[in-house]
């Protein structure tokens, strides 16, 4: 997929804004509550695109999982991720669709989704996107789960990977360490990006000790500053970065295995990087919404160098395959079809027949 619109879709520039401020933790309601005020306030101060971190609704897994876990602390925990999970699409995503139409801006925001499959509960890391007319563009899940994250989510099927037109541009996004994923940058950079939404738990660094994950308050050291950075000037496009932020006044003091937390490095850290991989906002820590304007003359400027999508891509020497299981991506369209239809569908989700009949075969009674 090309895009087909001007950089930015013709605007001069556009105003954007990362929401870094603590959820409602493990409390949905209370937290989309949140996150409709906080789009509203970034509208007030004129920003287009509103971009929430990793997990928002309604909480990172920032505690520790094992099989040394106390079991009565552990369900009581599970539950509450599970009940505190949202559905897309839901009540909970029209209360978020409402929000960003009011404030008429596009809004990207992390949460825990439960698959709406009947009878699948399997729970996912996702970005939902928000179009300003408040409908959904669409979500992206996690395609691997991070070392101990996997205890927690399951993994998306890749058929998400998708840049979305809107009228500031084309959107498209990662997750944590997804954007360590080269491959992945390059299917997002070869349908063409404007912004690329980075959003991760925090910003740590790995190697410092005493734990495993420690905070990094200059940038430094944090991969996802580097990661983001290198991808503006790959892609030519402007990264928000978002970084999650929570402070123990924030966790109640009954929550079950509080002693297992790891917050220390979820003090933001956000930032905004320019198509040339510098910094229009350095990295960022706090309670705080983090604001940019985005002109797109560094778009144009820097493609007119090195377009990484075009004149310097050489596909006649590489290409990029990209071989999507969409599996839930066309499980809901055909759970009503006759199986003389399935051609149709293969056809237009851009899978094989194969895919789509092991599919049927699945869910059949």
């Amino acid at each position: 997929m090309k895009p087909t619109q001007k950089i930015l879709n013709g605007r001069e520039s556009v105003k954007v804004a990362i929401v870094q401020t603590a959820p409602v933790f493990l409390d949905k309601d209370r937290t989309i509550n949140k996150a409709c005020e906080n789009i509203a306030l970034a509208a007030k101060n004129n920003a287009e695109l509103i971009v929430f971190g990793e997990a928002f609704v309604a909480g990172y897994p920032y505690w520790g999982e094992g099989w040394e876990s106390p079991v009565d602390s552990w369900m009581e925990l599970r539950t509450r991720f599970f009940d505190n999970s949202m559905l897309i699409p839901s009540e909970d995503t029209e209360r978020l669709c409402e929000a960003a139409a009011k404030a008429n801006a596009i809004v990207v925001i992390g949460c825990n989704e439960m698959d709406s499959r009947p009878g699948v509960y399997t729970i996912y890391n996702t970005l939902l996107y928000i179009n300003r007319d408040g409908k959904v563009l669409g979500r992206h899940r996690k395609v691997m789960p991070t070392f101990v994250e996997r205890a927690v989510w399951g993994w998306g099927d890749g058929s998400d990977l998708i840049s979305f037109q809107t009228d500031i541009g084309r959107i498209g996004g990662l997750i944590c360490g997804e954007n360590l994923m080269t491959l992945l940058r390059a299917h997002l950079i070869q349908q063409g990006e404007d912004f690329h939404i980075a959003v991760f738990p925090g910003a740590f660094a790995l190697h410092c000790g005493p734990k495993l994950e420690e905070a990094d308050l200059t940038g430094e050291f944090f991969w996802g500053n580097a990661s983001t950075r290198a991808h503006a000037l790959e892609s030519g496009s402007f990264v928000l970065s978002a970084c999650g932020y929570i402070t123990e006044d924030d966790i109640s003091e009954d929550f079950p295995m509080k002693q297992t937390l790891n917050i220390d490095y979820a003090h933001g850290g956000s930032s905004v990087s320019a198509p040339l991989g510098i910094p229009l906002v350095k990295p960022t820590s706090g309670d705080t919404i983090v604001y940019a304007v985005c002109p797109a003359q560094m778009i144009k400027v820097w493609k007119a160098i090195i377009d990484a999508s075009g004149h310097y891509s050489r596909p006649d020497i590489v290409s990029l395959s990209f071989h999507p299981k969409p599996y839930q991506k066309i499980a809901e369209v055909i759970e009503k079809t006759q199986r003389g239809e399935l051609e149709r569908y293969a056809d237009r989700y851009e899978v094989s027949l194969k895919d789509v009949e092991a599919v049927v075969d699945q869910m059949a009674p």
